[in-house]
């Protein structure tokens, strides 16, 4: 299993898809936490606003899964994508003898890996370097930086889940271009189902799922059993899309 983990992490650092996606994540993360700590772009009624931390106002941006889908299913579509051949078969040498249950997991740890540097990683270690090198260092104190701890902690978790979606797509479409179009697709339903008028069923199930605590883990107070909750969200979101995604790439032919 760590042989695997190994071949799949080196194989992504030799992606260059990945290396543009790091450099194009950093330079627009600083641009934009720039813009916003010199007061040349307005944002108001954040959840860091209301945490007084309107300094990491422009982290808004890469919470949002509409943003970051287009992040993470590009990376998919370059790193996961590209193992299968044009017919939908599994390549050989991803295989080597191995088996499928131990390629699905290392897969999914080194690109959830990778979509968290891309996406979580560097707009959030961005935004403290801007703060700092700007001038507003004092606004990183310990209650701030405890909520920001819990905030991302907890985000990092549903995160994980979203990973395990967009994987899943990834395996179901073996193409790149299917992956970001229907990943993005995907969000965009979600999206819709968050803001349109639903069935008290649907409503249930989407209070209940990790895009809706997309935005909640970001409350600037969260009490024990909500915590809790979305603890619990995201680790049966996981299992559930995992176990799916398992099935689906068991069930792919080897060519």
């Amino acid at each position: 299993m760590n042989n695997l983990i190994k071949a799949e992490l080196f194989k992504l650092k030799r992606n260059k898809s990945f290396w543009v996606i790091i450099g194009a994540s950093t330079g627009l993360s600083a641009l934009l936490h720039y813009l916003v700590i010199i007061g040349w772009w307005q944002m108001h009624g954040t959840v860091f606003d209301t945490a007084g931390l309107s300094e990491l106002n422009a982290l808004s941006t890469f919470t949002v899964p509409l943003f970051f889908n287009l992040i993470v299913s590009t990376l998919a579509g370059f790193f996961i994508s590209i193992e299968f051949s044009q017919s939908g078969v599994i390549k050989n040498q991803v295989m080597s003898g191995n088996k499928r249950l131990h390629i699905f997991i290392a897969k999914y740890l080194v690109f959830s890996f990778g979509s968290i540097i891309v996406t979580i990683l560097i707009p959030l270690v961005t935004a403290l370097v801007m703060v700092i090198l700007l001038g507003h260092g004092d606004v990183l104190n310990l209650t701030n930086m405890s909520y920001v701890g819990r905030a991302y902690s907890l985000f990092t978790l549903q995160f994980l889940g979203y990973t395990a979606i967009i994987m899943l797509l990834a395996i179901i479409t073996d193409d790149s271009g299917k992956t970001i179009i229907l990943s993005i697709l995907f969000t965009i339903l979600m999206f819709a189902i968050e803001k349109l008028p639903k069935p008290t069923f649907i409503e249930l199930l989407y209070e209940n799922s990790i895009f809706n605590q997309f935005s909640t883990v970001f409350k600037l107070t969260m009490s024990t059993g909500e915590i809790t909750m979305s603890i619990l969200i995201a680790f049966l979101s996981l299992i559930i899309v995992s176990v799916c995604g398992i099935v689906v790439f068991k069930k792919k032919e080897i060519k």
